[in-house]
Order: C-alpha cells, then structure tokens, then sequence
C-alpha cells in the first residue's frame, strides 16, 4: 500500500513537472484531463467536451492515463486518483470513495438547447431539436470543417449569447477544481436529486449531517476536507446558483439565470482548482514551480460570499 502511494506521488510530480515545462506550460488547475485520452484535444472546449462525450478520444497511452482506458469508457474524474492520495482523499483505486465530477456541463448545455425549443427555431435548430428522454445527438453539435464561431451549437441563442462562458466551463468541468471524491454508491442518486448541480447536493447532505451532529460540526469538517469553501458563505451556509434554485427547482428554465450560474461555477472551480494544487505542492515539497508563484500567497480559499 504504502509502494502504492509513493508511486502515485511520483506521477503527481510527472504531472506536475509536465504542466510546468516550456515552451507551452499550462497552470494544473486549467489542465483538462480529457487530455488523458488524445494528444490532440480541439481548440474549441465546447467541441473537445461532445466529442469526449461521443466516445471519440480512444488513445489510452498517455503517461497520465492511470485507468488504461478510453472511448466510452474513458472517465476523467477517475484518471486524478494520485492528486486524490496526496490530500488523503482515497487510499486506492478500490477504495469505497472514488474520484467524481462535482458540476456537470452537459446538463446545463441540454437546459440551454431544450430552451430554445420553446421559441421559433431556426432550421439548424429544428434539426438538432431535444426531445425529452432521447440521447443528445452530440455529432450533430459541432462540425470539424467548421471554424469556432460557425459550430453548429452556436445555432442556439442561449449558448451564443453565453458563448465565452460555456467553453470555459467545457474545459474546467475536468480540471482538479471540478472533482472530488464520494462513496461509489452515492453518485447515481446525486444526480437524480440534484441534476449534478453542487449546491443542491451540498443542502442535502447538510440536511443529513446535521442530524448526526446538530452542532454542525461534522458538516464543517466535510466542508474543510474537500476544500468546499466556495460554495458556501462564511457562516457555512449554502448559497444557491441562482435565485428559486431549489430541490423543486433544480435546472435552469430562464434565459437571464444562465449567465449567473456560469459565472459562479466558473470562478469557483477556478479558486478551488489553484487551492487545490497549492495543498498538493506543499504537501510535496515541490513550490519550486513557475506556476507557483501565483498560488504562493493563497493561504486560504475563499468563501461564496467573499467573492
């Protein structure tokens, strides 16, 4: 076990090394671990994230792919199992806890495309239309022939209007800032709850904890392990996406609700994600990294109401 642990740290530090090196170094925190799957990952984050989800990334022989897997199988949130050890999150890969995606991007993108259903839809629109219950056409949705701003997802207003923010969020979906870990029987039901939304799983788990222990000192300690600090207020109270979400309302219906959410998803996984890779770097013993320079003075990680 404990072999185990230091060679996970050996590829932590790969990693880390990896994202450093010139000419083209990258900040751990942006880094997409779709990139586990194919060593050319689209420009286009949107695009990079259907193709993911369509099953087209099937090259396993990354040096950071720790599953040994690709195509539909691949799962990004499992290939971080090493950053995962090194803050005492999973002892292993049989561990009962397992890496997961804490806010999902497709079912925001699926809320912002079934929107548009509701108006007149042009006929780009009308042949991408979402019918409840059926599988999103994802190779319909983007088109490698196609610049960026000419993809075929931009026939929706929605994701047009909010087109900088949605490719942001394509990308920080599989970055460390976005992934967590719970037991393995837990994820099924969170999303039927919660949709893959943070906040409404976050009240219901609160709920739970706080008859276990009314003093909220056991919700306090969860929040501060899995540094959660940004999704709620100093207080350690939850702070929804948006105005009305709720457990009877747990997706997004309205056009002007988009852009707050993607604003605050994005700014949290973002000062999570650099938070993250800090704790990792001085657990290591590694600041000795370009990239830590901006992270050196990130003694605490702000809470939803410090923003």
């Amino acid at each position: 076990m404990e072999h185990e642990k230091e060679d996970e740290r050996g590829k932590v530090i790969k990693w880390l090394e990896e994202c450093d090196k010139n000419p083209n170094p990258i900040k751990p925190w942006e880094w997409d671990f779709k990139n586990c799957y194919t060593d050319s990952l689209p420009k286009d984050n949107i695009t990079a994230f259907l193709k993911y989800k369509n099953g087209e990334f099937k090259d396993n022989t990354s040096d950071f792919n720790i599953t040994e897997k690709a195509g539909f199988d691949a799962d990004c949130d499992k290939e971080a199992i090493g950053l995962y050890q090194v803050l005492g999150w999973q002892n292993s890969a049989t561990a009962i806890t397992r890496g997961e995606t804490m806010n999902s991007f497709l079912t925001t993108f699926k809320c912002a495309l079934a929107l548009e259903q509701s108006s007149d839809c042009d006929t780009q629109s009308d042949k991408l239309v979402i019918k409840s219950g059926k599988k999103l056409p994802f190779s319909d949705l983007y088109d490698k022939e196609k610049n960026i701003e000419e993809q075929p997802y931009m026939a929706f207003d929605v994701v047009k209007n909010n087109k900088e923010a949605f490719r942001k969020f394509a990308k920080l979906t599989h970055t460390i800032g976005n992934f967590t870990v719970l037991p393995h029987w837990m994820n099924t039901g969170r999303s039927n709850l919660s949709k893959d939304y943070w906040d409404i799983f976050l009240l219901s788990l609160q709920e739970w904890l706080h008859l276990i222990s009314p003093t909220s000192e056991a919700w306090i300690n969860f929040i501060e392990l899995y540094y959660l600090q940004p999704y709620v207020s100093k207080d350690y109270q939850i702070e929804p996406f948006w105005k009305n979400h709720s457990y009877t309302n747990p997706i997004l219906k309205k056009k002007e609700d988009f852009p707050i959410f993607l604003n605050a998803v994005n700014e949290r996984i973002e000062e999570r994600g650099k938070y993250m890779i800090k704790q990792i770097c001085d657990r290591l013993n590694r600041t000795d990294f370009n990239f830590y320079k901006e992270i050196r003075d990130m003694d605490k990680i702000r809470f939803s109401d410090e923003f």
